[in-house]
């Protein structure tokens, strides 16, 4: 079958991709019936593929050779016309398969690591098949004791895949093989001891606790496989508990293991950063904030540039004020008659700060539809007060006019807050709640969201 896949033909962010050898490596590959004339060689990078060698195709047959070893990983080979993946383990060895059936007629010669590789991709593709068709079986029966029996089916196919992995482990100890099956596993929770009183939290603990048991973040091989930015992924997003303090001590412990190994802390380090200055999740730009703070701000991303550096530092400088959990910064404006007013004085519940822009076409749309819920919420003890964040006069008045907007109206026409560095203002609508004592409790949330917020505040009395 005729694969397809984007080839990324870029050198790696790192210098340490290969480590200089004598003997270097050496992969002949024969793929029978083929019509290819370019082959090349390639392996994974997290979520990427990168691109290590290429060489000719004669009669079916390819010869990649280099000075240099290959680190463990998985590797790809790729033409227009046959893809297949491997491990490496031995430098210097051969393949052989078939263009027509890359599955059923792959062999290998030097190279057990991928007899067994072999045997686990055979495996666990039929036992995938088999719950496949039980899951659609579950969902078309409507007989719950019946769908009882499919579960425990689909059950008995995870043992034996774990099983299967087990004795796989134990035929190629140490090997590429035996570690990409550790990162593959999930932690096996044994029944809660007696005399525990919430088995549920016991469970949670427990798999939280052994994780990562037997895998290591600083593994470089475990870097050219997608697996371990999904292991990652998966413990930072459905295992951590997401609220800011928690992540952060996730965080810690996932750099501070891969400090072991430059290339992996440097992957680590820029994938977290990148993670979390653009998470949607409110709340864990505080996240951002540490991971600058701690390993970019204190040198030990050496590989990065002075004006990057001053641009992170510039980055946070702006977060830093208005974090969730923090005394909103002082603000005072004008309001179209030209009185000042602090916001630390208005009286309310809750006060929201709806900064935008009369030009916005997010901020012409979504006005409305919050001035529309604005005699509800104020009813709730909520004052909004309508930021303009231009020094157009004219705008911000006709705006005004054409919304008919009687809330409180505020602007800066002359630029003397710099409130947009102090809330980060860097688009409209952009929207912060205060609490009572002017503490920033929500931020950044949609317009259309803020009466349902409000309600939710309200029923947890915070």
């Amino acid at each position: 079958m005729k694969t397809s896949i984007k080839l990324l033909f870029s050198i790696l962010l790192t210098t340490a991709a290969t480590v200089a050898s004598a003997q270097g490596f050496k992969i002949e590959v024969m793929v029978h019936n083929s019509t290819d004339s370019i082959a090349y060689l390639g392996h994974h990078f997290a979520t990427q593929r990168y691109i290590d060698d290429t060489a000719k195709v004669v009669a079916g047959k390819t010869i990649f050779t280099g000075s240099n070893t290959l680190p463990d990983g998985i590797y790809f080979y790729y033409t227009p016309s046959t893809y297949f993946e491997f491990l490496i383990g031995n430098q210097k060895f051969s393949i052989e398969t078939s263009a027509n059936d890359v599955a059923k007629s792959i062999k290998f010669s030097h190279s057990a690591v991928n007899d067994g590789f072999i045997k686990m991709q055979s495996f666990t593709t039929a036992r995938r098949l088999e719950s496949k068709s039980i899951l659609k079986l579950i969902d078309e029966i409507d007989d719950e004791p019946r769908k009882n029996i499919l579960r425990d089916s689909l059950k008995l196919l995870n043992d034996q895949v774990l099983a299967f992995q087990i004795e796989l482990q134990k035929e190629y100890p140490g090997t590429m093989l035996d570690r990409m099956i550790r990162i593959m596993q999930t932690p096996q929770v044994p029944p809660a001891p007696e005399g525990v009183d919430d088995e549920q939290l016991f469970n949670y603990l427990y798999y939280k606790a052994h994780f990562w048991d037997g895998i290591d973040i600083a593994d470089p091989g475990l870097l050219r496989t997608p697996l371990l930015h999904s292991k990652i992924t998966a413990y930072l997003d459905n295992v951590v508990i997401q609220q800011p303090d928690s992540v952060i001590a996730a965080v810690d412990y996932i750099l501070q293991t891969a400090k072991r190994n430059p290339e992996s802390y440097r992957y680590a380090l820029i994938t977290l950063a990148n993670k979390y200055e653009t998470s949607p999740v409110m709340g864990f730009d505080a996240v951002f904030v540490h991971i600058v703070d701690e390993y970019y701000l204190n040198g030990t991303a050496d590989w990065v540039d002075e004006e990057t550096i001053e641009n992170l530092r510039n980055r946070t400088a702006s977060i830093k004020p208005n974090l969730i959990g923090k005394p909103a910064p002082p603000l005072s404006l004008w309001d179209t008659l030209g009185n000042k007013v602090n916001v630390m004085d208005v009286d309310a519940l809750y006060t929201v700060l709806y900064f935008y822009d009369p030009d916005c076409g997010h901020c012409k749309t979504k006005t409305p539809i919050l001035y529309a819920e604005y005699p509800e919420l104020r009813a709730k003890g909520v004052e909004i007060l309508a930021i303009c964040t231009t020094t157009d006069q004219k705008r911000w008045q006709e705006f005004i006019v054409e919304n008919d907007l009687t809330w409180i109206n505020l602007a800066d026409l002359n630029s003397e807050t710099y409130f947009k560095f102090y809330y980060d203002i860097r688009s409209t609508p952009t929207i912060y709640i205060l609490d009572k004592n002017k503490k920033i409790i929500v931020k950044k949330i949609d317009a259309e969201q803020i009466p349902e917020v409000i309600d939710d505040l309200i029923a947890r009395g915070l």
